[in-house]
């Protein structure tokens, strides 16, 4: 067994033994697909300089999709609030940024670590029944991260938005579906709603 088997086999094991501990934590019983990470590096923005975040990175499918796209390794910043997870993460990627934190806190998470620029946000995390003051919060702290202009992306495997726009106060696209996922994915684009469209 190649040694890249050896990792997609130790990641899908400790995914899914998280998974078993805490269902409602994890959006999925498996890891995300590379056809998923690939859909969602194909939508970032990035500028040599910025960084670009992930909240809930799991095993870290998507930041290493990223990093196969051509992202530097260093403008990568993984939040996870796991203990288990974030130690997993700190060792995979020795090169990236992670931090054990509460994505709800963003903000202050980057002016702790010294972070002035971010491109895009991406979330996995599970956004589909959670309370409304979650939901507002991590659109909330994703918007003020990247600023004006800047997008938030979520993906799900729901196959309506993960996160009521309008409730929110923001605009919603969805920008990819991705069947190569088990479960099938949708990929969302957030940004603010400009006030001055439509006038």
């Amino acid at each position: 067994m190649t040694q890249a088997n050896l990792t997609q086999v130790k990641e899908t094991e400790l995914f899914f033994r998280q998974w078993l501990r805490s269902p409602k934590s994890m959006g999925s019983i498996i890891p995300s697909s590379r056809a998923l990470g690939r859909a969602i590096a194909a939508q970032v923005a990035w500028q040599p300089g910025q960084v670009v975040v992930e909240l809930g990175a799991g095993t870290g499918a998507i930041s290493q999709a990223l990093t196969d796209s051509g992202l530097p390794p260093e403008a990568v910043m993984m939040i996870e609030l796991d203990r288990s997870l974030f130690e997993y993460l700190r060792e995979r990627f020795p090169q990236m940024r992670v931090v054990n934190g509460d994505a709800t806190r963003l903000v202050d998470i980057l002016r702790q670590q010294g972070v002035e620029e971010v491109g895009t946000v991406i979330s996995g995390l599970p956004m589909v029944n959670m309370p409304l003051a979650f939901q507002r919060a991590i659109v909330d702290q994703g918007l003020a991260a990247v600023g004006p202009g800047g997008c938030m992306l979520q993906y799900s495997y729901s196959p309506i938005a993960p996160i009521p726009a309008k409730k929110l106060g923001v605009d919603v696209k969805l920008v990819k579906f991705v069947l190569r996922n088990l479960p099938p994915a949708t990929v969302w684009r957030y940004r603010r709603i400009d006030p001055g469209a439509g006038s």
